[in-house]
């Protein structure tokens, strides 16, 4: 987003004077986004171009009064539209060269200060001024914890050269900061010159997804010699990913008897730095019963259970598969864990226990019986 043209009616004002100034707004970005359609097992990636909302288009000064309001336009700014703004103003009572500031707000992007000058009852004929633009080259999604290589480009966009310039990347420690030089200067830029440096960001492992703006602070040099400063900023995309891992295998009852039904549920847990959506599981275990369950959005650091609901199996061990499968920000995701169940044969120790208390008996009364005819007289 730059200011493409400004125009002063009239072109020298009195002191106390009342007129416009008007500002040419123009979209120059080249970017693009892209989207993912899913349909079945079929993923569709669309691209568009990036087209800026501007939020607000404000007049700032200490020396000159604003008359009209201060915010003068809202809404989109289509690739290489102009869009005229312009604001009622009131010269100051002293004479000079003044250089009120367009604040110029970008939702979700970089929001910019671009300075205008005004003559006050000066001889100088015609002004011209330099106007910094940032752009920026860098992922359009990036995760929590990485470190992600791009660039930057500085143009001088206005119509004088740009002196000593000095540009500062100011990442909030330690959300987003840079990764080796966070500063660099330009010795000058003329009207319609750029510069590009390269760039490196450390995204911290913690940090909320969502749109982060990395601050860049531009200042140079006029062709009278004052100093000026813009600000911009890297904007960055983090999406956070979900990390899905079987915590536990458990049965209602705990011990499942042969031919008793029981449900089988096994707990999955997020470890990721994103939420996992839609998240189903499915097994191949060779018992009748439901063989899929849905489970829902597992947010990160949480567990959730998967149930199956199972009939009565022969004693065995079965061996099985379970799948998971999720989505998050980044796309469709699956595994696969090689499990087993185990069903024991039933409890004999029962009947085992009644056979020796019969031998037992038996073996007893054998005994009873041999010493009685072996000793008659000992019996009576």
């Amino acid at each position: 987003m730059i200011i493409q043209d400004y125009k002063v009616t009239p072109t020298v004002l009195t002191p106390g004077e009342k007129g416009t100034l008007t500002v040419t707004l123009k979209s120059v970005t080249s970017g693009t986004k892209t989207s993912s359609v899913t349909s079945g097992s079929d993923t569709t990636s669309l691209s568009s171009p990036v087209i800026p909302y501007i939020d607000s288009v404000t007049f700032k000064s200490k020396d000159i009064d604003l008359l009209s309001t201060d915010s003068k336009f809202e809404g989109n700014i289509g690739p290489d539209q102009a869009i005229p703004v312009t604001f009622y103003i009131q010269a100051p009572q002293k004479t000079g060269l003044y250089f009120p500031e367009i604040w110029i707000r970008v939702r979700d992007g970089q929001s910019l200060k671009y300075p205008v000058p005004v003559n006050v009852g000066t001889q100088l004929s015609v002004l011209r001024t330099p106007t910094l633009s940032l752009e920026n080259s860098f992922p359009s999604m990036v995760k929590p914890g990485t470190k992600i290589d791009g660039n930057i480009t500085i143009k001088n966009e206005g119509s004088s050269q740009a002196d000593n310039i000095q540009v500062m990347i100011n990442g909030t420690p330690p959300s987003v900061i840079a990764s080796g030089i966070s500063s660099f200067q330009i010795e000058q830029l003329a009207a319609g010159q750029s510069v590009t440096r390269d760039l490196s960001l450390l995204v911290d492992k913690n940090i909320q997804a969502g749109l982060v703006e990395v601050p860049v602070r531009m200042k140079y040099a006029q062709i009278d010699g004052s100093s000026v400063e813009q600000l911009g900023s890297i904007g960055i995309d983090v999406r956070g990913n979900a990390e899905l891992g079987i915590t536990a295998v458990e049965t209602t009852p705990s011990r499942v008897s042969q031919k008793q039904a029981f449900d089988l549920m096994i707990r999955v847990q997020n470890t990721g730095t994103g939420d996992a959506k839609a998240v189903s599981a499915k097994i191949d275990l060779p018992i009748v019963g439901t063989k899929e369950a849905f489970v829902g959005k597992i947010k990160p650091g949480n567990d959730a259970p998967a149930t199956f609901i199972l009939e009565g199996a022969p004693a065995g061990d079965y061996k099985y598969k379970a799948i998971i499968t999720w989505t998050d920000d980044w796309g469709e995701h699956s595994f696969t864990r090689e499990l087993s169940q185990g069903i024991p044969g039933s409890d004999d120790s029962g009947s085992t226990i009644l056979g020796v208390i019969i031998l037992v008996v038996i073996g007893a009364g054998v005994f009873w019986y041999w010493r009685r005819k072996n000793n008659p007289d000992e019996m009576e």
